[in-house]
């Protein structure tokens, strides 16, 4: 069995997918299964993928075009690794990556879930949106914006399959998000790594850039906010609070609507019982400092 199971979904990808690859590839950490999900490309991409010959690379095509969650899902169901570890197709990991996270994991066995540091680049380049490393900063982030990055986490299967969590697969967008509001209501800890540890690809053809995806996207994690909000908040207040963070970080907003937001969510019985009073005074400083404008 190997330690770790490493995911990849890709579509229509040859001018990429060969860097995200060989970046798995040649890991420093070797004790890994590459499960390789080809979502019925109709490129050359099935051509870069069979041109290596690794007998790690466990290598999937489906008939028909099924969509990333859909094939984290699976993946998912089939990985035998005791660790899960995520890459999109178009981006990079740094050759010590799994080596680092997987012994963050180990050291730190009540994480359910860690991402890490990035470095962005490409040619619709802005600066990276993770900043946050512990668990309690990170609950409370999530209720305005996704503060992990998807392409980098790392996750224990087990905790996973023991709470009964996986991928939804009615998310075509904001499937991450989605898997890390699952495992905070599970009770389970996320947490980012304070190193850059994956490069991550910014370029026009993203599902977060594309007009139709980028909808969805919007619709879904607002729903996932909507979720996170109702551990203390009426639906009337949620959409108060809403109105206030509406577009929060990406698009232009006014920075005192959302710190009023985040002054009324630390009056809520959730965040005194929690004593979030100092990760929420450093959230409202970062926010104040413009850390959050791009």
């Amino acid at each position: 069995m190997p330690v770790v199971s490493i995911v990849m979904s890709t579509y229509n990808r040859e001018n990429m997918v060969k860097e995200a690859i060989e970046s798995i590839l040649n890991q420093s950490f070797t004790d890994f299964e590459f499960i390789i999900v080809n979502d019925a490309s109709e490129d050359n991409t099935e051509e870069t993928i069979k041109s290596y010959s690794d007998n790690r690379i466990l290598y999937l095509k489906n008939k028909q075009n099924c969509g990333c969650t859909f094939n984290y899902h699976t993946a998912h169901n089939i990985a035998k690794g005791k660790y899960i570890v995520h890459i999109d197709d178009d981006d990079i990991s740094l050759p010590d990556r799994i080596k680092i996270q997987t012994q963050f994991m180990e050291n730190n066995p009540d994480i359910a879930l860690a991402g890490t540091y990035i470095e962005t680049f490409g040619e619709n380049k802005r600066p990276s949106w993770v900043f946050y490393t512990q668990p309690k900063m990170l609950d409370l982030a999530m209720n305005i914006y996704n503060p992990i990055c998807h392409s980098s986490v790392i996750y224990q299967k087990e905790y996973l399959d023991k709470n009964y969590i996986n991928y939804d697969i009615s998310k075509k967008c904001a499937q991450d998000y989605d898997l890390y509001k699952q495992i905070i209501f599970s009770g389970g800890k996320l947490a980012n790594i304070p190193e850059v540890l994956v490069k991550y690809r910014m370029h026009k053809n993203r599902i977060t850039d594309i007009k139709n995806t980028q909808d969805i996207q919007i619709e879904n994690a607002n729903n996932i906010r909507n979720e996170l909000l109702s551990r203390f908040y009426t639906i009337d207040k949620i959409n108060e609070f809403n109105t206030l963070t509406n577009g929060f970080p990406y698009n232009k907003y006014r920075i005192y609507n959302v710190v009023k937001a985040l002054e009324k969510l630390s009056q809520t019985e959730y965040y005194k019982t929690n004593s979030l009073e100092a990760e929420l005074e450093q959230l409202i400083n970062d926010i104040e400092n413009k850390k959050f404008v791009f």
